[in-house]
């Protein structure tokens, strides 16, 4: 649409759409009375204050010279022609004019036609959430309000209240067990149950804001399900409450769903104490606490469009709250950056103007942690490559663009920014920020390490035991075979005596089939049974004389474990001793994905070993290995056993990284330290110099490339 062609002095203002309505609404927080333009179509509601009203009043059939006569006649109203011009505008901008500037009514299906967004524009903006209207509930609630009206009683209220510290009472008396409660859900009717328990909840949450709605004299058009990044919520369409000239009805119909949802948790926390455990208590429990957690968590933060924010715009008495906090963040910021000496976006007190600014920026920082969180969500939970595209997505349209878009304004106010000051110093800060992420500062590539001893062995124990005979000192040279430690297992003398039974009976068993009949029939079983019996018994011995502990390889022990004495029980898990050979030492460091490009063979490096009485060491890269660890071998730096490399359990215990880490093999340049111990450290390899901003280019085209599968 053209821009508003604005009429002259003398001409008749064009005329106001005949279905608009002008009613009341509540005083600004100034005490200045403000009306409400209802546009019944399209269920919208535009806030106006005195001066616009007073030209509304006075619009039809008449000039604009005339509207300001009149107002100045009749009132102490000091409107002038730049009011009209403004309304005017925001008249013809909102569809409130009977027709657009140019072209009839026709003109306004054409814009119509042209602002609808592509469908692919419709995805990035509505993705994150959209209204899929059910029903239109206004004829059931205003019937049925009648039953459920009693609920809003003080005295309900009151004994909601008793109950719900009644219940927090009893449960803080057993507080271990309320939280360790079991949830039986693991069957397909628990799941069916946990989740139509919490669609009552939500359903009673919308229900109390339409029922409190209705009681104020609302409309409640639609009640449908609304997408929140593609979770189903139920949501009611309560925007007829700006016909309320009473601000606090408007909070209290914000505020009603979480009401129903704390007085729902109330009743819910009472009852836990009074069952038993199993469905009925899993469920209760989990109303009690979501309904806490969901109600007051999210529901009262002001930061985004919840309840919270219309409760506190309302009891604020400031309509747009968010768009009008963001006008004076940005302002400030200006100021406070650039020293542009602008003027106010709006004239408030001095209080109201800091609390505008620090919502601001307090809903920016909470909406950047949100973003970033839902990106990462989305990431994750959506099949890679959508995912990659919708993080994108939330990163550029929520984070990055805002940010351009307001350099876009700082360009185009230049010519006012101060050539001195504040603006210079805002230059330089910049300027240092863009050269700390574009300019390559450092050619050092960090990697985890460890220096140890090849070749070397830990000794273990094969079951659980008693120690008998311990023969492993620290630092005792030890050859092939050396007896290090000797075990007792009880269970395994157990296992045995009762095999030997076993086998006793089998034998007279297969003596006794001479003389008996039936045994006779049964040989070939007791054959095998037997054959069976004395192989399990062959295990057992070999596992007797594994009892006695002995080295693999020559060398020297050392890192036996703390406080190992004769007598004392031990389990297989426990890393008795290590034995190493001294004669050689290996150094071996992990590169995750995005260093392994900036290595290759003969690059200089220095190790730096973990404690301050360790000089480092020279070093240079010898292999890098092609393929990732996809089972980890080197278990000295697993984060399971305080390395730097994150890993975890598969179902066979073996160590998987959680990302991928490529095997860098080092030798040490001049001798070796002979420290007869792995030691953890850092290797600093002498790199290419790679700027901040490249490394994360490269990062995202890797991370790009991968999902993508190309």
């Amino acid at each position: 649409m053209k821009p508003a062609t604005l009429p002259k002095q003398d001409a008749v203002l064009p005329p106001l759409r005949e279905d608009l309505r002008l009613i009341a609404g509540a005083s600004a927080t100034d005490g200045s009375p403000t009306w409400v333009i209802v546009d019944p179509v399209r269920g919208k509601y535009f806030q106006i204050g005195w001066a616009a009203y007073q030209i509304l009043s006075r619009w039809n059939d008449q000039s604009a010279q005339a509207v300001l006569s009149q107002i100045r006649a009749e009132t102490t109203c000091h409107a002038t022609r730049q009011d009209i011009d403004d309304l005017l505008r925001f008249l013809y901008g909102n569809h409130l004019m009977r027709e657009p500037p140019q072209g009839g009514y026709r003109a306004y299906v054409a814009y119509v036609e042209a602002a609808r967004p592509q469908w692919l524009m419709w995805l990035v903006h509505h993705y994150l959430f959209f209204q899929i209207p059910l029903v239109r509930p206004d004829r059931f609630l205003r019937a049925t309000l009648p039953f459920v009206d009693w609920l809003f009683s003080k005295s309900i209220a009151w004994i909601i209240a008793l109950i719900g510290l009644a219940g927090v009472y009893l449960v803080s008396r057993q507080w271990d067990t309320f939280t360790a409660t079991v949830l039986h859900f693991f069957t397909p009717r628990g799941l069916a149950l946990y989740a139509l328990s919490l669609a009552v909840v939500k359903m009673f949450h919308e229900l109390g804001h339409a029922y409190t709605a209705t009681r104020y004299g609302c409309r409640v058009p639609t009640m449908g399900i609304a997408m929140v990044v593609m979770v189903p919520m139920l949501y009611s369409d309560t925007s007829d409450a700006w016909k309320l000239t009473s601000r606090h009805q408007r909070a209290a119909i914000g505020a009603a769903g979480m009401v129903v949802e704390c007085a729902l948790a109330a009743l819910a926390i009472f009852a836990w104490n009074f069952l038993d455990d199993g469905v009925a208590r899993s469920l209760v429990f989990i109303v009690a606490t979501t309904s806490l957690m969901v109600g007051a968590g999210i529901n009262l933060s002001p930061f985004m469009r919840f309840d919270g924010y219309y409760v506190l715009s309302d009891l604020l008495g400031i309509p747009n709250l968010h768009d009008r906090a963001f006008a004076f963040g940005r302002w400030q910021l200006r100021r406070l950056l650039l020293g542009l000496d602008m003027p106010m976006p709006e004239p408030v007190a001095a209080a109201q103007r800091r609390f505008l600014v620090w919502f601001a920026w307090g809903v920016w920082a909470y909406r950047v942690t949100l973003f970033l969180g839902i990106a990462l969500m989305v990431y994750h939970y959506f099949f890679k490559l959508l995912g990659l595209i919708l993080f994108a997505i939330e990163i550029g349209w929520f984070i990055v663009l805002p940010i351009v878009r307001e350099l876009k304004a700082w360009w185009t106010l230049r010519g006012a920014i101060p050539k001195q000051g504040r603006a210079w110093a805002s230059v330089g800060f910049l300027a240092f920020l863009m050269a700390v992420l574009f300019i390559p500062w450092s050619d050092r590539i960090s990697l985890p390490a460890v220096l140890e001893s090849t070749p070397h062995a830990t000794i273990y124990a094969p079951v659980p035991g008693r120690i008998v005979e311990l023969a492993a000192k620290e630092g005792r040279r030890v050859e092939v075979g050396d007896r290090l430690v000797v075990l007792e297992s009880p269970v395994l003398e157990k296992d045995m005596a009762l095999t030997r039974k076993r086998i006793e009976v089998e034998q007279l068993r297969g003596q006794r089939q001479f003389v008996d009949r039936q045994e006779l029939a049964k040989h070939q079983v007791t054959l095998e049974t037997l054959k069976a019996r004395l192989s399990q018994f062959e295990d057992l011995l070999q596992q007797q004389r594994n009892l006695a502990l002995t080295t693999p390889i020559a060398g020297v022990v050392t890192d036996r474990a703390e406080a190992l004495h004769v007598g004392q029980w031990i389990n297989k898990e426990l890393p008795l001793a290590y034995v190493i050979d001294p004669a050689g030492e290996e150094l071996h460091a992990l590169a995750p994905e995005t260093d392994v490009g900036y290595l290759h063979a003969g690059q200089s490096a220095r190790f730096i070993p973990q404690g301050p009485d360790r000089p480092s060491l020279e070093a240079l890269v010898v292999e890098i290995r092609d393929i990732d660890e996809s089972s980890f071998t080197v278990p000295y730096l697993a984060s399971l056993y305080g390395g730097d490399v994150p890993v975890r359990e598969d179902a066979n215990r073996r160590l998987k990284p959680e990302t991928s880490v490529y095997r860098v093999t080092l030798h040490l340049v001049g001798s070796s330290p002979r420290w007869n111990q792995a030691v953890r450290g850092t290797v600093l390899v002498k790199g290419p110099r790679i700027s901040f901003a490249q490394r994360a280019w490269e990062q995202g085209a890797r991370i790009f490339i991968r999902e993508s599968g190309a």
